[in-house]
């Protein structure tokens, strides 16, 4: 007289891994941080550091926000476009309100 439950006994799991990306979404809504104030100077040595770096063919650390998170990029500036306020990385376009800090790496 043993019987099988079947997928009756997976339920409450099935549940459970639902559940999972609702926690996923939650947890990353309390990583949001608000946006820096920057101010004019900073903004002006984040511009000439990038424009160096990107005639120098420099690698660069871009810190950089989007959506309430903070966003590292490593690697060189592939392209500056001064009238839209852009710049083109490997895989990746910016605009430079969104830049908090850039780091030269010389080699």
């Amino acid at each position: 007289m043993n019987k099988d439950r079947g997928m009756i006994k997976w339920m409450p799991f099935n549940s459970v891994v639902s559940n999972k990306e609702i926690l996923y979404s939650l947890m990353r809504e309390k990583e949001k941080r608000p946006k820096p104030i920057i101010s004019d100077d900073d903004k002006k040595l984040i511009e000439e550091s990038i424009i160096d770096a990107f005639y120098m063919q420099n690698k660069v650390t871009i810190t950089y926000y989007k959506n309430g998170l903070f966003y590292t990029y490593f690697g060189p500036i592939k392209k500056i476009d001064s009238s839209n306020k852009l710049i083109y990385l490997n895989n990746l376009k910016l605009l430079f309100h969104q830049i908090t800090g850039v780091t030269d790496i010389k080699e």
